[in-house]
């Protein structure tokens, strides 16, 4: 395979990760092993993983450590998973990887009959890049579950972080969130050395799940941490203010209301692992993560926000409901993977009462195998009572939305983000 066709591999959409450990422990053997030179706080958990990421290194920069970062899925480009710093690795270091992976990449396959899946290959990458830039930390966000996702081949981290639970990809990481939390469990880990005790932060889970975790750390050693409520204080344009703990006046840099809990991960996370203070302030305000709650303009309002199951919804609806007081109706335009809880979620929005004087818009995400068609979209929301409108283009939709000159808000699924930034470029 030559290097153009290996790229192009590496950057085709992936449907789902496989769920392995043995294809990224070959390939990062014949890297020499990077990923044993660096130091991780791991993230894992259903909804909220790339914010609690955001607000982690921001406060470790605003600290003073190179912080390196690894999430997923990108929105727009793959330089977006990876960056130091809150900068984005540029194209021809992309390249260079690619070119330093390949070669390993192509001996695993001669063991193995194939190819390390494009997420093993990226999750390689980042590690020679963070140890090639002397990354002081890196903060690392699982790509799906735990146990067997590429990303838990590191050693025990300096913190294993567990945002709330809830069902999701359940044909993969079970049925119920005992099961799902004994997966997403996977990334504690039993300290190197007996002398050592390790730490796992969590947000408030429930009984079946907190029991899981509380089973794991004793097993293996770690101290747990159930991180508590945010107190919120204020709210200025979408931004929520909080205290917690001895801290106060404390502002998400990124929007919604449901973001006092990912920063509340963070800032417990940074207090256990020493980080004063006002690098904690500082960070947290400086944060930011696209795609939720994102505020595309004001005139009229334009929100993206990537929530695409139960437990999304309901943190998209608690934060509409906040901002908009004299809610009087909006447009949705909704585009889902075909494997998500499309009826749950759209219940939810059903059942909030928000649909009321408010247009359903179905669009399907292009170029994704795993996308839902529009038909299968609408279909669901009639059973459920909902009228619903399909779209055979988001640029139609969302042309339409706009002349209703009432808010307009994008939800279902994080991929539609790139067509819809399609969209805008393609309008403005």
């Amino acid at each position: 395979m030559n290097n153009n066709n290996f790229a192009q591999y590496a950057n085709s959409f992936q449907a789902i990760a496989k769920l392995r450990l043995e294809s990224i422990r070959r390939l990062l053997h014949h890297l020499d092993n990077p990923q044993n030179d660096l130091k991780f706080i791991h993230v894992a958990g259903t909804n909220g993983k790339g914010s609690v990421c955001s607000f982690l290194q921001n406060i470790f920069s605003d600290a003073g450590f190179k912080t390196g970062k690894y999430t997923s899925p990108n929105l727009i480009k793959v330089s977006e998973r990876i960056s130091i710093d809150g900068k984005l690795i540029s194209g021809e270091e992309l390249d260079t990887l690619l070119a330093l992976v390949q070669k390993s990449a192509e001996a695993v396959k001669a063991e193995q009959g194939e190819l390390p899946t494009q997420f093993e290959i990226w999750t390689a990458a980042a590690f020679c890049y963070f140890k090639q830039k002397k990354c002081d930390i890196v903060i690392l966000e699982t790509g799906l579950g735990g146990t067997r996702d590429a990303t838990n081949i590191i050693p025990p981290p300096l913190a294993s972080v567990i945002t709330r639970l809830d069902l999701d990809h359940t044909e993969y990481l079970g049925s119920t969130l005992a099961e799902i939390a004994t997966e997403k469990a996977g990334i504690i880990k039993t300290p190197l050395s007996d002398a050592d005790t390790g730490l796992t932060i969590t947000a408030p889970q429930s009984d079946a799940a907190l029991s899981v975790l509380e089973s794991v750390c004793r097993e293996r050693r770690n101290k747990l941490i159930v991180a508590d409520a945010p107190h919120i204080t204020d709210q200025r344009d979408f931004h929520e203010i909080f205290s917690y703990k001895q801290l106060s006046d404390l502002e998400c840099g990124i929007c919604g209301f449901y973001q006092p809990e990912n920063a509340a991960l963070a800032v417990e996370t940074a207090l256990n692992l020493g980080i004063d203070k006002k690098h904690i302030v500082s960070g947290l305000k400086k944060a930011t993560n696209p795609a939720r709650f994102e505020i595309i303009q004001t005139d009229p309002v334009v929100i993206y926000d990537g929530a695409h199951n139960k437990n999304g919804i309901d943190a998209l609806i608690q934060s509409l409901t906040r901002y908009f007081p004299d809610w009087n109706g909006a447009t949705f335009i909704t585009a889902f993977m075909g494997d998500k809880d499309i009826e749950g979620s759209l219940r939810e929005l059903k059942t909030s009462g928000l649909l009321e004087n408010s247009g359903l818009f179905a669009v399907k995400v292009k170029n994704n195998p795993r996308a839902a068609e529009t038909e299968k979209i609408c279909s669901i929301a009639h059973h459920l009572g909902i009228s619903a409108k399909p779209f055979s283009a988001l640029k139609d939709a969302y042309l339409t939305a706009l002349k209703k000159n009432n808010p307009i808000i994008l939800c279902g699924s994080l991929y539609l983000y790139k067509d819809f930034d399609e969209v805008l470029n393609q309008i403005c």
